[in-house]
C-alpha cells in the first residue's frame, strides 16, 4: 500500500520545534500548483522559441527587412535562443519565488 502524503494527526506529530520547522507545510495542493507550472513553462520552452523563429524568419526578416533566407535563419535563431532564455529565466524566478517565504522563516529562527 502506498504511503499518504497527507501529514499524521497532530496528537502523532512529535513536539519538538526542530522537527516541526522541517517538516513541509501543508498548503493545499502545493505539489498539484508546482507541478501545473512545471507544465506550463515545459510547453512555453517548446512553443515559443518554435513560434518566434518562424514568425520572425517569415514575417520580420525575409517580408519586412527583405533578407535572404540564410541570413534571416540565423537571425531568427538568435531571437528563438533569447525568447528561451527569457522563458527560462521567468520559470527560475518564481520557482525561487515560490520557496522564498519558507527559507526567510527558518533564516529567522
Amino acid at each position: 500500500m502506498p504511503r499518504s502524503h497527507r501529514p499524521p494527526p497532530a496528537a502523532q506529530r512529535p513536539a519538538s520545534s526542530a522537527s516541526n520547522a522541517a517538516e513541509p507545510k501543508p498548503e493545499g495542493g502545493s505539489l498539484a500548483t508546482t507541478f501545473k507550472i512545471f507544465l506550463l513553462f515545459a510547453g512555453l520552452m517548446v512553443k515559443v522559441p518554435v513560434g518566434l523563429y518562424f514568425s520572425c524568419k517569415l514575417l520580420l526578416f525575409q517580408s519586412l527587412l527583405l533578407l535572404s533566407p540564410d541570413d534571416s535563419g540565423f537571425y531568427a535563431t538568435i531571437v528563438a535562443v533569447v525568447g528561451l532564455h527569457v522563458v527560462l529565466s521567468v520559470f527560475v524566478f518564481i520557482v525561487w519565488k515560490e520557496g522564498w517565504p519558507d527559507w526567510r522563516e527558518n533564516k529567522d529562527e
